[in-house]
């Protein structure tokens, strides 16, 4: 990447340069560097189409909006004769485009100040290829509510709130599309175009770039005919023009009329000097050989450049200068030092410059100055979020049916939600009481709604409530008998750990961080560590488990790590070897493919000590198999595992440590109410992209387009059958369908040995499609696989789909997962909700999320028995995890009874339609208002609203202040308060003696205040201070 990036940055000082990369991820990464060492060139990256040739779907517009972004600034630069280096992969030079004229109208522009009309803005949005949608967390889609028009630009990475008053911009700001809360304060905002423009007569992309040379990767032109070959096979099958495609004939006669570059040879590297026992003594040596006669350039992120200069410094020679740009590198004096900042991950030697990148030194350390990873989804992001239709749970009524909102009559006229119960009963809660509903569960569809008169409820709720309470006792006496446990402090020496940790060849990502700090403290406390981290496949729960690892093998004590496959054992075996190479840490597998020779080994090494980390299946706790002292054990992928044979692992040792992207119920429900530590990595890993998940019928036509476009862009695809005998008459079908590709089978009947050879060598590579049964889905890691198709997708679970989906899209390239059903037979209503979930969860770290739906599904078990699992059925599991919380801490003797205040102050308040129109937004935010329980998150909540939908009208801030007033009352201690124009009156809970506060005096178990206030406004300030001084 570095040599081609140098060879570029000469290349465009003289002329235009297009450059085609083998494939995306490489186009990307040399696009990001070319950028930093020829600043003053326009380096534009053009990303291939994502829309799959021949196919009706059209780009996302995500890829829409940077494509049609990219073709712009090279209009521009044609037009303004600037500098212009192109970079991109071979697919976008296989398709025909809109004419560079196309791309001469300047994208609207919203600056503050600026007249706008909101109607005019949204229909000009919908030209523009917009959608849409209440909410915005999406690119390509558009809202506009009140005073407040959202957008996500499609060419952006965030989306964008401008808030208007009297019909002109007021603010611009960023937002983070989960937390929807406002970011970053801007000037200006562009708003590109969500869609390619429609365009009779396409042309090629050197119709973009007049006067270019060209420059392509050895691989790209084959690369190019490869999906040339795809996409002509789609456009023939599916009867469409095939005018769309710049030809093999075509292309050259374009080649033929410009100049090629030639590109550089390769030359040896630097050394990787992390790996060093001593890096910095080894990088010091050879700038120092480097530095006598030759130039050196130190290039990193800014933080990395930091501390590679002090590294230099140390050396005594002249102090590094900074350099913006390659060509100063390559005319400064020999003997020269300097640094500059650039992405680049490995280094390299062109035009007599030697180059050491920040990740040479550093390792994992590196590139912390780089863009944030997109944010985390917050645990349970949609948990107790109440919808229209939705089937919920009143603690007071039952099971009943949420029909929407209505205006209560009279002066105190809030808004209440409308529940349906038995033979169309309604029943209107006050809004103040949604704290009181709860979600019943994705099965809620086949449950019967109570009477309105609530007497079924009652005797079943008064049951429950027994029985979680017993239950509640239980498992609180299990969490005390467990923190009664004291163990010896594991702690490894701090330099033979930093220097494991500097081998992880990635920047960690902070919920990474967090968690690898949280396992060194749980080791360290001297008390029994069990934490399960939860992440999605890829997202870095290895590194997590290496990292506890290191801590106790450098310790000198011994790790045991089980896996639920003999393919993850092998790769986690090859893994923990290249990390713990050097450490003089002996790592060794176990497992049925060890030949009896190896295993008598292997037990021999674990019992006397000599083997430090051992990883296998359920064979790491089998018979014959003694530790010598053994004191971590690692679960990887624990829902794969039998409940006798975690326990079994679990005995081994006081520290556990759990693994899983979907836990199942049972352990995901035990880390929710405290009994095991939790850690949640939700961040995703730089350049990692959603999968895209579509649900459709099997097509033919479809299946080979798919198989062959991601063989065309260099990837393998994985085909997955539910069940054994599915896979013979599959094969014969897909070998005659696209008999082009190589078919590697593998299912659980066939010999040990066979599977782990076509699993691994398809790993390694080996193949274009993997047909399989889920036996796959545990831990497979085979990074260039981007496709996955599920036949009969129906039978599988949730979870086991969504594991699935993890195994395809690892490489930064984006992937896609084809759920095929039957077109011939009826799917259950039931199935296609698992299915469309699944599609609706295709956001990066939704496994947390699956796991909570499946939660809901399935039901977490009673922790200590069965029992509680009808429970839940009958109640739901939100409301289950409420009940069940409070009984905890009623056990540990904590005070739970919650009393929610009754207001009576003349006025009321709410959320207007004419503020916020749509009724499900209104009503998820009534159920978090009733929720809050601090000033401070409702201080934060009410900057929310304004942030979000514009200046809160009258009525939205009285809601805000009954609010407060509540919170008041509650830390009052006060059950009631009567407010009229002649005095204020309140109820202490459960009596007490009256507040000495003037004009305070005690009537019939009131306290009341004379006091005259008309004004509906001075009687809540005076309210609000009549409470504060209570509560002091």
């Amino acid at each position: 990447m570095g040599p081609i990036a140098a060879c570029l940055a000469v290349e465009v000082a003289k002329r235009p340069v297009l450059f085609v990369a083998s494939d995306e991820t490489r186009a990307g990464a040399i696009a990001a560097a070319l950028t930093a060492f020829a600043p003053g060139a326009d380096v534009v990256y053009l990303p291939a189409s994502d829309a799959l040739p021949g196919d009706d779907a059209p780009a996302s517009p995500g890829n829409a909006g940077a494509r049609v972004a990219a073709l712009r600034r090279l209009r521009m630069a044609s037009v303004t004769k600037r500098r212009v280096a192109c970079i991109t992969a071979p697919e976008a030079t296989a398709l025909r485009i809109a004419t560079p004229e196309d791309f001469d109208a300047a994208p609207p522009v919203l600056r503050i100040g600026d007249a706008i009309d909101m109607a005019d803005f949204a229909d000009r949005a919908v030209e523009l290829g917009y959608v849409v949608d209440d909410r915005v967390d999406e690119p390509g889609e558009v809202a506009v509510r009140g005073g407040v028009v959202d957008i996500f630009p499609a060419d952006a990475i965030c989306p964008i709130r401008v808030t208007v008053a009297d019909g002109a911009i007021t603010t611009i700001r960023s937002y983070d599309p989960v937390t929807q809360r406002g970011d970053t304060d801007l000037g200006e905002v562009t708003i590109g175009r969500a869609a390619e423009p429609v365009t009779m007569k396409g042309v090629s992309l050197l119709d973009h770039l007049p006067g270019a040379a060209v420059a392509m990767d050895p691989d790209a032109e084959r690369r190019r005919a490869r999906f040339l070959d795809l996409a002509e096979d789609a456009t023939r099958r599916r009867r469409r023009d095939a005018a769309t495609l710049v030809d093999r004939q075509a292309w050259e006669a374009l080649l033929k009329e410009r100049d090629r570059i030639g590109l550089p040879k390769d030359e040896p590297a630097p050394p990787r000097f992390v790996t060093h026992r001593a890096p910095a003594r080894a990088f010091g040596k050879f700038a120092r050989e480097v530095l006598d006669g030759g130039r050196l350039v130190l290039a990193g992120s800014p933080r990395d450049l930091r501390f590679l200069r002090k590294r230099l410094a140390t050396l005594g020679r002249t102090e590094p200068v900074t350099i913006d740009a390659w060509d100063e590198a390559v005319r400064a004096e020999p003997g020269s030092a300097m640094l500059l900042t650039a992405p680049i991950d490995r280094g390299f030697v062109a035009d007599g410059v030697t180059v050491v990148a920040g990740g040479d030194l550093l390792g994992g350390r590196a590139r912390g100055d780089e863009l944030a990873a997109a944010s985390a989804n917050p645990l349970f992001a949609e948990a107790g979020e109440l919808r229209v239709g939705d089937v919920i749970v009143h603690e007071d009524f039952g099971i009943g049916r949420i029909v929407g909102l209505e205006q209560l009559p009279g002066e105190e006229a809030g808004d209440a939600i409308v529940l349906e119960y038995a033979k169309g009963a309604r029943r209107l809660v006050p809004v103040v009481e949604a704290d009181r509903i709860w979600r019943y569960g994705a099965d809620g569809d086949a449950v019967s709604l109570d009477a309105l008169d609530g007497s079924s409820w009652q005797k079943r709720r008064g049951a429950i409530d027994a029985a979680i309470a017993e239950s509640a006792r239980e498992l609180a006496a299990i969490a005390a008998e467990r923190d009664a446990i004291e163990v010896a402090p594991i702690e490894a020496d701090i330099a033979a750990y930093e220097r494991f940790a500097a081998g992880f060849p990635f920047t960690e990502t902070p919920d990474q961080a967090r968690a690898i700090a949280a396992a060194r403290a749980d080791l360290a406390a001297g008390r029994p560590m069990d934490r399960l981290v939860i992440g999605d496949v890829g997202y870095g729960k290895t590194e997590v488990a290496l990292r506890a690892a290191a801590i106790v093998a450098l310790s000198g004590r011994q790790v045991a790590i089980a896996a639920p496959t003999t393919v993850l054992v092998r790769q986690h075996v090859e893994t923990f070897r290249r990390r713990f190479e050097g450490t003089g840490i002996e790592v060794t597998g176990l497992s049925r493919l060890s030949d009896a020779a190896e295993k008598k080994r292997v037990k021999a090494g674990l019992a006397d000590g000599s083997i430090g980390v051992v990883i296998g299946t359920q064979a790491v706790a089998g018979k014959g198999v003694d530790y010598h002292d053994l004191a971590l054990v690692v679960i990887d992928e624990e829902q794969r595992f039998g409940a006798k044979d975690k326990a079994k692992l679990r005995e081994l040792s006081d520290h556990v440590m759990t693994l899983s992207a979907t836990p199942i119920p049972r352990t995901l429900q035990s880390a929710l109410i405290g009994l095991q530590q939790l850690s949640v990595l939700a961040t995703p890993p730089a350049l990692r992209q959603p999968i895209r998940t579509a649900v459709t019928n099997f097509d033919e036509v479809t299946v080979r387009t798919a198989l062959l476009r991601e063989r065309t862009r260099g990837g393998q695809s994985f085909v997955v059958v539910p069940r054994i005998e599915d896979i013979e008459p599959l094969e014969a079908r897909l070998r005659k369908l696209a008999p082009e590709l190589t078919l590697t089978v593998a299912h659980g009947k066939m010999p040990a040995a066979e599977i782990d050879a076509a699993m691994v060598g398809f790993a390694n590579g080996e193949g274009d499609v993997l047909l399989a049964t889920n036996i796959i889905e545990a831990g497979l890691d085979v990074p260039r696989a981007n496709t996955m198709i599920v036949h009969h997708a129906d039978r599988f679970g949730l979870s086991q789909l969504h594991q699935l989906r993890g195994r395809v899209g690892r490489g930064g390239r984006r992937g896609q997962i084809l759920l095929l059903t039957d077109p011939d037979h009826a799917i259950a209503e039931a199935t296609l909700k698992r299915l469309r979930t699944l599609q609706a969860f295709d956001r990066l770290g939704a496994g947390f999320a699956i796991s909570a739906r499946d939660l809901d599904l399935r039901g977490a078990g009673d922790l200590v028995g069965e029992a509680q699992a009808g429970h839940m059925k009958l109640i739901g599991i939100d409301l289950y995890q409420y009940l069940l919380g409070r009984a905890l801490r009623a056990a540990r003797g904590e005070v739970v009874d919650r009393v929610v205040p009754e207001l009576h102050l003349g006025i009321a308040g709410r959320l207007p339609e004419t503020w916020i129109p749509e009724t499900e937004v209104r009503l998820v935010l009534y159920g978090r208002l009733a929720r809050i329980e601090s000033e401070g998150a409702l201080d934060a909540f009410e900057e929310e609203l304004e942030d979000r939908f514009g200046a809160l009208p009258e009525e939205a801030r009285l809601l805000i202040d009954l609010a407060r007033i509540r919170l008041l009352a509650q830390a009052a201690a006060v059950a009631k308060v009567d407010a009229g124009p002649a005095a204020i009156a309140l109820t202490p809970q459960g009596g007490g003696a009256v507040p000495d506060i003037d004009g305070l005096t005690e009537k019939n178990g009131r306290w009341i205040m004379p006091t005259r206030i008309d004004d509906a406004g001075e009687r809540l300030t005076k309210v609000r201070d009549v409470l504060e001084t209570v509560a002091v």
